[in-house]
């Protein structure tokens, strides 16, 4: 019995879960605010998953433009 409304309730999450994004897709091709508002909440919650790398990333662009900052200053 446990096992039928567990199957019962996963199936409701993945159906919710799928008239959920059938909307945000609709509501993103008309542009809608909340499409926006919604993705903004979603991107605010979820981890990125490439955060090392964006960090390497920035701190080596700050880097070069120091370096390049000092050097014309020498001059």
């Amino acid at each position: 019995m446990t096992q039928a409304i567990t199957l019962f309730v996963l199936v409701f999450v993945w159906a919710f879960l799928m008239f959920l994004f059938w909307k945000m897709v609709g509501w993103a091709k008309k542009r809608k605010t909340g499409a926006y508002v919604f993705g903004a909440l979603v991107h605010m919650v979820l981890p990125d998953p490439k955060i090392e790398q964006t960090i390497a990333i920035v701190k080596q662009q700050k880097e070069q433009k120091a370096e390049a900052s000092d050097e014309q200053n020498e001059q």
